[in-house]
């Protein structure tokens, strides 16, 4: 059931919608539990609830995740038949397209990024949703960058990936566009002018090349080392 939506949040709010019935399709990242998932690659029988978190620290289980508020800031938790609140931050968020996530503070760092499916209690804007139930329908482990000081990785990536794939039971693709392409996500929130982005597998987006000023210009072509 979808309830509401609007920009209370920058790309969400608190404006009323008619219930409808049906699911939305969405983009996010996670953080791993590598410690657990290092235990399971070796073998252990590790009692964990799940190994992917997010921001928070909500812990992602498989199948049907169902949505609990916290409260904060004082306030008390809103009630579960309400959640996610109009004016709070709680439900399962994602986004209708990898720049919005990557563009999010708090996830940009995640380790994985993955689609789901949110349906229940879910409030619609225009950069994203915040969904009373969710569940994970398609992964992606992003390669882990170098080390600086040639410290090799906690765990192998292949074996990363296979233990995901296993403990949550859906795919692990090797790209973002493979993932995209076998789970479009929700388009009919995005402004027209912004759907494009649903289809882009560039997780941040493109930096545009700085003009040179003009007082560097005068500056290099007074030595002889820029032209007319």
């Amino acid at each position: 059931m979808i309830t509401a939506a609007g920009e209370g949040i920058p790309g969400f709010s608190g404006r009323d919608l008619p219930l409808a019935v049906g699911s939305v399709t969405g983009v996010r990242l996670w953080h791993v539990d590598m410690t657990s998932a290092e235990a399971m690659v070796s073998g252990a029988a590790v009692p964990v609830a799940g190994l992917l978190t997010g921001v928070f620290g909500g812990v992602w289980r498989r199948g049907e995740n169902v949505a609990v508020c916290g409260g904060g800031q004082g306030s008390p938790p809103c009630h579960r038949d309400l959640v996610p609140g109009p004016e709070c931050g709680c439900g399962f968020w994602a986004y209708w397209a990898l720049r919005y996530a990557w563009r999010c503070d708090y996830y940009w760092r995640g380790e994985v990024v993955g689609i789901i499916q949110g349906y229940g209690r879910t409030r619609i804007g225009t950069r994203g949703c915040r969904c009373g139930k969710a569940r994970i329908v398609g992964l992606h482990v992003r390669p882990a960058k170098p080390d600086p000081d040639g410290e090799p990785p906690a765990l192998h990536y292949d074996d990363l990936v296979e233990v995901l794939r296993s403990y949550y039971g859906v795919p692990c693709y090797p790209s973002l566009a493979e993932m995209l392409a076998a789970h479009p996500l929700t388009v009919d929130y995005l402004p027209r002018r912004r759907q494009h982005l649903a289809t882009s597998a560039t997780l941040g987006p493109a930096l545009r090349a700085l003009p040179t000023p003009a007082s560097w210009l005068r500056a290099l072509r007074a030595l002889g080392l820029a032209g007319p």
